[in-house]
């Protein structure tokens, strides 16, 4: 049976990575803890939690036989239309402030990454006339992603706040490598296909383990336009939540 082992600075930060991979909610899953881990004194000596997730041998059958209809299901949720632009669409940058933005985003990337000692190449391209999409390419790159993409998260936010210095308009950095978000991004939204079928199937809601906002918003845009079940976040950060209900408006729960 499948199984995978994950670390976290808590159990159910733990728990949450290795349900992700697996594609799976935590009634299809048996959980070790490993290690519970421990905050240390005053930040030092602290150690991360670790578990052992392996899916039950009938969900794994099952999982195996849903992921080729993938892109099927799919079809049926994704939504067709275009998602609502955010408020970064209405920037408008002209070539000049892009270029800027880019210059002072790559100096300040090269410095810190030197600091780092981290080789690497930078390729920055423009988005939709507004944007920086900026990628790190080298061949040690888990130290710029970090646990969760929380090291990538903190570069990117520091790199937004230097290259949009005395700046009135914002020019959105964004800032990845490896296809490490696209793969995340993918991620995720297969396990919210797969979750939403099952709260369609079983009328019941599935509420999922505690997520970072990022990662709550791709749950709730996979699932924005789906006829079968709706979205809503609950509890209060870090241990916020995303809560997948049938859609009692759908003719079979009437």
């Amino acid at each position: 049976m499948k199984s995978v082992e994950k670390v976290g600075k808590t159990i159910d930060e733990a728990i949450t990575e290795a349900l992700i991979e697996l594609g799976a909610s935590t009634e299809e899953v048996t959980i070790e803890v490993i290690s519970k881990g421990s905050k240390g004194l005053l930040g030092f000596g602290a150690k991360e939690a670790r578990v052992k997730v392996q899916l039950k041998e009938e969900v794994k059958d099952e999982f195996e036989v849903i992921l080729p209809k993938m892109d099927v299901l799919e079809k049926k949720i994704v939504p067709k239309k275009e998602l609502k632009k955010d408020s970064e669409d209405a920037v408008v940058a002209t070539k000049e402030e892009l270029t800027e933005v880019i210059s002072l985003a790559e100096s300040f990337l090269y410095k810190l990454l030197k600091e780092m000692s981290v080789e690497c190449t930078i390729k920055s391209k423009v988005v939709n006339n507004n944007r920086i999409a900026i990628s790190v390419e080298g061949s040690n790159m888990g130290i710029i992603i970090g646990k969760r993409g929380e090291t990538l998260d903190a570069i990117q936010y520091i790199v937004n706040i230097i290259a949009n210095k005395n700046r009135e308009e914002y020019i959105k950095v964004m800032l990845d490598t490896e296809n490490y978000r696209a793969r995340r991004e993918e991620t995720l939204r297969k396990l919210a296909y797969k979750l939403s079928k099952k709260a369609h199937q079983t009328k019941k809601p599935i509420i999922l383990e505690p997520m970072n906002p990022y990662d709550r918003r791709i749950i709730h845009s996979a699932l924005q336009d789906s006829k079968i079940v709706k979205t809503h976040s609950e509890g209060k950060e870090p241990f916020r939540r995303v809560v997948i209900s049938p859609s009692y408006q759908n003719r079979a729960y009437r």
